[in-house]
């Protein structure tokens, strides 16, 4: 239990609490007018005390971190199972709380006697393991719960939702981090709570995968539409040829300059032929010009004038013959040239027939050659071809693989969920002991209210997990929602106890009243009051003083703390100044 609160800003209003209920009031002054207000007195600054001493986070914004406070520790004298322990914390080195503990003591085994500065991480720690009996040897609990995450359900906090589900002490908090927390407070198999949160968490996994894999992006990467099996069992077949091809592939050292010599001799082979294909044609010209001189007819021009009855002069005779003579000799000549001329294109074609079947021998070697052997460049080609191959036969395996995995995965983990199902059902069946405390303890909470409102649902969802709620029987009451948080910690408090756990300290912040009738916030005080002392927690309540109901103000009155905050002046606020 919480003994003392105070702080080394001389301003603060101390505060020193007793066993039971304690209710820290808010009061209006004589001097107040309709304009003044309560809500900046500090109740709400009181219940982040408790949270800044029990380990909470300090941000920027916090009013811890404020410039009127920033320097001054805040204080909180505890006392667990009579051994007492002073916490000291301050926001210039919120990361850190200052503890002293008792000459003696089991706190002093463990931290040391005066001044002890450590890590709020370890604080947190000691808190999760000595209250809440937390093992954080076993990692499954280590991973799922800490201190942080149970605490704030003894001391809720309405800035985090903290009153807007009885399940629930801030507005985001996921369902299945709720389930495993309230299955660890209750008593209940909270590991199978975890399994349940992981089980989902990889049927998200696989379900985002099969999103993903009908986006067009996926599509054209997992080539949508080919069978993977027929496309691996070609590229199969392909690689292996290309294999062979390889194996029997010889590299020639001088391939390149035998493939420029081939060329070479191509290309003289083929200009070669060219000219003989030319000077056959000339050949042939010349042999035709050489019958047609053959064939000039010798003419006898006397006899060709006798046959006409017409006589000659002599010298014209004479001067024909000569004539004759001249050209007979110009033909003689001229064949002679063209039978030079043939011998001489004929000569050539001959010499160019030997060139040309050398050149051809000699081709045929370098051709030998290059059909027996490969470039490097080709033998790279080949190689490049089968890397293509073979990366293309590995992603559609992967693929495959992939595939398949994912089949697998998606079966897998229905078995699962039936199995865990099947578990969850049979863990309740064995927990029922405490299953039935804490569903009669709201009960019990339930009836001493004016109407019975609440009821404890703990059970399966239609899915198989954990399903811990409130239920309410009367949805037309006033404050409904407001009942059954009180119900369900009133519930919480008393199963730490049951549980053989060090938690006994609920805080519930006057917003947990506000929409709530008079005569059910006194029989929630009533109730408070009786079953605190009855199983022995500390039950701390801030309230404005209108809405302590007058009917329990007589019953109640040594329960109301020494300090009343007031707005008569700054001096009357629990910091004793306004910020």
């Amino acid at each position: 239990m919480i003994r003392k609160i105070s702080s080394t800003l001389s301003t603060f209003n101390e505060i020193v609490f007793h066993e039971g209920l304690n209710i820290l009031l808010a009061d209006v002054t004589q001097e107040s007018t309709d304009k003044d207000t309560r809500n900046g007195l500090g109740k709400t600054t009181f219940t982040e005390i408790i949270h800044f001493l029990f380990g909470g986070s300090c941000t920027k914004n916090s009013i811890f971190k404020l410039e009127q406070f920033i320097n001054h520790y805040f204080i909180m004298d505890l006392e667990i199972q009579g051994e007492k322990i002073t916490v000291k914390r301050r926001g210039f080195d919120s990361n850190y709380v200052y503890l002293e503990c008792e000459e003696g003591s089991y706190f002093e085994s463990i931290f040391g006697a005066l001044n002890n500065k450590i890590k709020i991480a370890e604080w947190n720690r000691f808190l999760g393991e000595y209250l809440f009996n937390l093992n954080f040897k076993d990692e499954q609990i280590n991973g799922n719960l800490k201190f942080r995450t149970l605490f704030p359900y003894f001391s809720r906090l309405a800035k985090d939702g903290g009153f807007l589900e009885a399940e629930k002490y801030f507005k985001t908090q996921k369902i299945h981090i709720t389930q495993i927390v309230l299955t660890y407070l209750l008593g209940l198999d909270t590991e199978l709570a975890i399994s349940y949160k992981r089980l989902e968490e990889k049927k998200k996994e696989v379900s985002d995968f099969r999103k993903a894999l009908n986006t067009e992006a996926y599509k054209n990467i997992m080539h949508e539409g080919i069978n993977l099996d027929t496309e691996i069992t070609i590229l199969s077949k392909e690689i292996q040829t290309s294999k062979n091809e390889l194996a029997n592939f010889q590299v020639h050292p001088k391939y390149k300059e035998i493939e420029i010599e081939a060329n070479e001799y191509t290309r003289k082979i083929a200009d070669l032929s060219n000219k003989n294909f030319i000077d056959r044609q000339i050949i042939s010209d010349l042999k035709a010009a050489s019958d047609n001189e053959e064939n000039i007819t010798d003419i006898n021009i006397v006899d060709l004038y006798n046959e006409v009855n017409v006589r000659l002069p002599d010298a014209l005779v004479k001067y024909f013959d000569a004539s004759k003579a001249f050209h007979e000799q110009l033909v003689r000549n001229r064949k002679n040239y063209l039978a030079n001329e043939l011998e001489k294109y004929e000569s050539d074609i001959q010499q160019r027939e030997k060139l040309i079947e050398k050149l051809s021998l000699e081709q045929s070697k370098n051709m030998e050659i290059l059909n027996t052997h490969g470039a490097l460049e080709q033998h790279s080609l080949l190689q490049a071809r089968l890397n293509e191959l073979v990366s293309k036969h590995e992603m559609y395996q992967n693929q495959q693989r992939f595939l398949t995995s994912l089949r697998e995965e998606e079966a897998n983990l229905k078995i699962s969920e039936q199995k865990l199902i099947l578990e969850i059902n049979k863990s309740l069946e064995q927990h029922s002991k405490i299953k039935n405390e804490a569903i009669l303890l709201v009960e019990e909470v339930s009836k001493s209210l004016y109407d019975s409102v609440a009821q404890l649902s703990i059970g399966q969802t239609k899915s198989g997990r954990y399903d811990i709620k409130m239920i309410s029987r009367n949805q037309g009451s006033t404050g409904i929602n407001s009942m059954l948080i009180y119900c369900f910690d009133m519930m919480l408090i008393q199963m730490s106890l049951f549980l053989n756990r060090k938690m006994d300290i609920l805080v519930h912040d006057s917003t947990l009243f506000d929409p709530v009738d008079e005569r059910q916030i006194a029989e929630a005080l009533r109730f408070g009051k009786e079953k605190s002392l009855e199983v022995g927690f500390q039950y701390i309540v801030t309230l404005n003083s209108d809405d302590l109901p007058e009917n329990i103000k007589d019953e109640v009155k040594n329960n109301i703390l020494p300090v009343i905050l007031t707005d008569s002046d700054e001096s009357g606020c629990l910091m004793g100044l306004y910020f």
